[in-house]
């Protein structure tokens, strides 16, 4: 791990998890390249934190036009943040109004737990409706009220006052037809048998999810987004504030079974250990998963930085001759090559994961 990295994951350490470390000395040049690694995982303004945490320090020497780039750039994710806080304590009220249960999911629910809630960026506003009769009145009121849907069976996408929406009808959606199915019955009984978890945003108390189906949720995310894209640091970072502040909630024998159940253990590992390795979790804080720290961050950090290929570049498109040619062939054989490479975490998912993938860039052909 070169010089950069490691200061890269000491200031998230102390910004996210206000913990206490020493910056090593760093030109302006590589000062520059944490900037861009946190604005690529869309951690910056976290990571700022830990910049005004360790400002004391003698080797802290960031040139002046980036301290005030960063500090604007911290500003504008408070500023959207505090906005978001106040559509999503209107959308909550809004689908109350309209008798159905609204279940808040990570984004404006997990950003309550950080030491400074409104640093956490997240640009949509997630809701979960487990019901289905429910969910098709908040899907009517997004049709009169919201503008750019974007519909599918189990997912309700659109604006409404700027901000994007997400009506979910599943908690994921996995390309895995026998994993879906187990997910659905576990997320099912969950919302059922236990007993409903509130926040408060803005003085209104909104629903969310339970403590272990969050944990879950969180370990499934962080699956596809490994087959898919790569790691999202954001989404570790947000699983590890989860752990230490409501670890104590979480009924951990019981997520120990969905993940067996899920067959999802290789991926909790590598989740684990990224915890452990990269922001300086205890074994016993994970008692979900074995980490292999070493081995599992030696794979990863090749990965880590580089540039994120999203399947929307894999699209086949036909020629002005008889063929069908990919779209960009290159982000096709990069996907190829990462698919193979991660296979080994989740490979019950990874093969209807990467045929669906294909099937839906073949669907950008023209008949």
């Amino acid at each position: 791990m070169d010089i950069t990295t490691r200061n890269f994951f000491r200031l998230l350490r102390a910004g996210a998890f206000d913990a206490q470390e020493q910056i090593e000395p760093m030109s302006a040049w590589k000062w520059q390249q944490v900037f861009r690694h946190a604005l690529m995982h869309n951690v910056a303004a976290l990571l700022w934190d830990g910049v005004e945490k360790c400002s004391d320090q003698y080797f802290m020497q960031l040139p002046d036009t980036l301290v005030q780039s960063w500090r604007e750039h911290a500003g504008l994710v408070e500023e959207a943040s505090r906005r978001q806080d106040e559509l999503t304590e209107e959308l909550m009220r809004a689908y109350d109004q309209l008798h159905v249960r609204p279940m808040l999911m990570l984004g404006t629910g997990m950003a309550q737990l950080y030491e400074r809630p409104h640093h956490r960026a997240d640009s949509t506003i997630q809701v979960f409706l487990p019901f289905g009769t429910q969910g098709h009145k908040a899907d009517e009121w997004a049709l009169q009220n919201g503008e750019r849907l974007s519909d599918s069976s189990k997912l309700l996408s659109f604006e409404w006052k700027g901000t994007r929406v997400e009506n979910h009808h599943r908690l994921i959606q996995l390309t895995n037809q026998l994993h879906q199915r187990t997910l659905q019955n576990i997320v099912e009984q969950n919302v059922r048998q236990n007993q409903a978890t509130f926040i408060n945003i803005k003085g209104t108390r909104v629903e969310t999810l339970s403590p272990t189906l969050s944990v879950l949720l969180m370990l499934m995310r962080a699956a596809r987004s490994i087959l898919n894209e790569g790691i999202s640091l954001k989404l570790v970072v947000d699983l590890g504030v989860f752990l230490r502040r409501r670890g104590d909630r979480v009924d951990f024998v019981t997520l120990q079974e969905w993940i067996d159940r899920l067959a999802l253990q290789r991926s909790a590992n590598l989740v684990a250990s990224l915890l452990m390795g990269l922001l300086g979790f205890g074994a016993d804080e994970l008692p979900f998963a074995t980490p292999n720290a070493d081995k599992d961050i030696r794979r990863m950090m090749k990965d880590l930085f580089s540039q994120r290929t999203s399947t929307d570049d894999l699209c086949f498109k036909q020629g002005s001759d008889v063929f069908v040619h990919a779209a960009n062939s290159s982000a096709l054989f990069s996907h190829i090559h990462h698919s193979a490479r991660y296979f080994s975490y989740y490979p019950s998912e990874s093969i209807t994961n990467f045929f669906a993938v294909f099937a839906h860039s073949l669907s950008h052909i023209e008949e």
